[in-house]
């Protein structure tokens, strides 16, 4: 059911009429029925909204710029979508201090060319940093292939500044590296998904900038040869950034003419002696399993390379397209990721289904696009089906990080319960005990 004119009217009075839209296209991403959409600007303003809405009766559902707006469950309650994309901006950089306060409505992207002009840069890098937000980062605890040498986002947060359910405003953490008072609250809200809290302002810890980065790209004739190499390489006492391993449709994106059935991509951040060293080291270890160079880059090339393998994934408000895409996420002991991505090119080739998948071979963590026709919707959430039996079967994770909603009424978007799942409601119900903020979204119904 939309929400009543009364409540609209008694919502565009508190915000002005510029900041309520009435009719947001993301709405039929969580649920059917028209919902609108406020642009907050201030950390005030959404303590206004979050206070309407416990009068009201209305959830809310915030979101930065949109890239994870279709990730969890439907909601199933009359909401309003909170927009914090207007708040943008860096508050406080303290290169000495190796520490940055941002809006968390901030972009990574935007971040990142802050940053550089000081020769720092923050190691979190989730496809579409363009569209992905500071404050959606932390929520989501998206990550990309870099995860092996930097880390989780929960690494690099120290503090942050969040809204309650009942309008409250809480710091956790601090500005400071070393804070060691108390609990750690900032983990709390790392990867809630926007259920425990609204974030306006994140603080997170910064590195410099690496003197050198190079990005290899090596084809195999087959998987067995990617876990050779990969074994291989994260058993010896080098430091790759990134180990990733990528099936032929992930290869093709740099290049349709490449035909290989799968690769690995290989990454090093560090001074030119060291990096120099390793790839000197790999290029043997390469030969030796078979595998053979595509190219390698440096610099501002590596890094394109690794933005080409983001872009693969799509975004929740992209303009619709002629396929229906599911993006997936997989989690499976690092050994295993060369097998699960060898099962997604398996399954998909069986159900005739296009995929590119990569993961990390020091993560455990992989990623799947699959794009089938819409009227083949049974095919691909077969394929799902299937996968998710796959990663399951030996105690991993399959989730559905995007899709429509005809998938997910068809696949739980979340497979099955995580341990400490008890502990996750108990949370919940003490910081929103009546279910405002994204209602249901989350695992377990949370």
């Amino acid at each position: 059911m939309a929400l009543s004119d009364d409540r609209l009217e008694d919502l565009t009075a508190i915000l002005g009429s510029d900041r309520v839209h009435r009719n947001a296209p993301e709405a039929s991403l969580w649920g059917s029925s028209p919902a609108p959409v406020v642009f907050a600007e201030s950390e005030e303003e959404i303590q206004r909204v979050v206070r309407w809405a416990a009068e009201t009766g209305v959830s809310v559902v915030p979101r930065g710029r949109g890239a994870y707006a279709g990730y969890g469950n439907r909601v199933n309650r009359d909401f309003v979508i909170l927009s914090l994309e207007r708040m943008s901006g860096v508050l406080e950089h303290s290169a000495g201090d190796l520490t940055v306060t941002v809006r968390a409505g901030t972009s990574l992207a935007t971040l990142r060319d802050h940053l550089s002009r000081r020769g720092q840069f923050l190691p979190l890098d989730p496809p579409r940093p363009e569209m992905t937000t500071a404050g959606g980062a932390v929520v989501t605890g998206m990550t990309g292939p870099k995860r092996l040498k930097y880390g989780t986002v929960r690494d690099w947060v120290i503090g942050l500044r969040v809204v309650l359910a009942d309008g409250r405003v809480i710091r956790t953490g601090g500005k400071v590296v070393k804070n060691v008072a108390g609990y750690d609250m900032n983990k709390l809200f790392v990867g809630s998904l926007g259920t425990l809290g609204i974030i306006t302002e994140c603080t997170f810890k910064l590195r410099p900038v690496p003197p050198v980065e190079i990005l290899i790209l090596l084809e195999a004739d087959d998987w067995n040869a990617v876990q050779r190499l990969s074994r291989r390489l994260l058993d010896s006492p080098m430091e790759p950034a990134a180990v990733e391993a990528v099936n032929g449709e992930a290869m093709r994106l740099f290049s349709e003419a490449w035909q290989a059935p799968c690769g690995v991509m290989v990454g090093f951040e560090d001074e030119r002696s060291a990096v120099e060293a390793q790839w000197d080291r790999l290029k043997s270890w390469a030969t030796e399993e078979g595998l053979r160079l595509h190219f390698a880059l440096e610099g501002g090339d590596a890094a394109e390379g690794w933005r080409v393998l983001g872009e693969a994934v799509p975004g929740a408000l992209d303009p619709p397209e002629s396929e229906t895409a599911v993006v997936a996420k997989g989690i499976t002991l690092p050994d295993r990721v060369p097998e699960m991505l060898r099962a997604v090119d398996e399954v998909s080739s069986e159900e005739d289904l296009r995929a590119i998948a990569h993961g990390g071979a020091g993560t455990g963590v992989v990623r799947a696009v699959l794009r089938a026709p819409k009227e083949r919707l049974n095919a691909l959430t077969a394929a799902l089906k299937r996968l998710r039996g796959r990663f399951e079967e030996p105690g991993g994770y399959l989730v559905l990080e995007q899709a429509p909603l005809e998938v997910k009424e068809r696949i739980p978007v979340w497979g099955r319960s995580p341990g400490g799942l008890f502990m996750m409601r108990r949370l919940k119900e003490r910081l929103d005990p009546d279910g405002r903020l994204n209602p249901g979204r989350f695992v377990g119904g949370i």
